[in-house]
């Protein structure tokens, strides 16, 4: 509603007073967001996350088959849909999203990553059991029991999320930059004094 304040002139409600600054710190902050994501750690986390979707998404159909379809109960159908989920989340953080293009290190690499995916396992086991032995707190409905539990298993891998990333950023996957070539050392030492003629 506007209001009029003197005759001829219109004054805007209180509410819609400063909304044009505010609007004018949007486009900076979409610029700085576009800017980040342009740098080399937003790359990474960019592709990160998408393949963090994937793994996501195989996961939690790989869960939804197993556990809605009562082939296993919900303990086992996280172990077996984080496995599942692990090898395309292995792929591609380590050939596109952080772009290693050397040979497969399995002490360096391999190893590390599957105990971090054990660690993750872990969790979302203990998440989804724990949830499945209090499903009394919500009804007697098979599917809002699943959706329960699934629900417990995505929890468990949105808190791991961001520690995932700084790991495999930091260390399992992080550009490893050369040694620096050693100092040559000063050749003055190892000559021999001219003698005076």
């Amino acid at each position: 509603m506007l209001v009029r304040a003197h005759p001829g002139t219109i004054q805007r409600p209180y509410c819609l007073r400063g909304i044009r600054t505010r609007l004018m710190f949007v486009p900076k902050l979409l610029r700085s967001a576009l800017d980040w994501l342009g740098s080399e750690l937003g790359k990474k986390a960019f592709r990160y996350t998408v393949t963090s979707g994937v793994s996501f998404v195989v996961s939690q159909v790989s869960f939804v088959a197993f556990f809605g379809a009562h082939i296993m109960g919900a303990k086992y159908s996280s172990i077996s849909a984080t496995l599942i989920g692990a090898v395309p989340s292995y792929v591609m953080n380590r050939y596109w999203a952080f772009e290693k293009k050397d040979s497969n290190s399995l002490s360096r690499e391999v190893v590390p990553y599957i105990a971090m995916a054990l660690i993750s396992l872990a969790f979302s086991t203990w998440a989804t059991d724990f949830a499945d032995s209090h499903k009394g707190l919500v009804s007697g409905s098979h599917l809002l029991t699943v959706a329960w539990v699934d629900g417990a298993y995505m929890l468990s891998f949105a808190i791991l999320w961001i520690a995932k990333f700084a790991f495999l950023n930091r260390i399992l996957f992080a550009t490893r930059r050369p040694d620096p070539a050693p100092a040559a050392e000063d050749s003055s030492e190892d000559e021999e004094p001219e003698r005076a003629s």
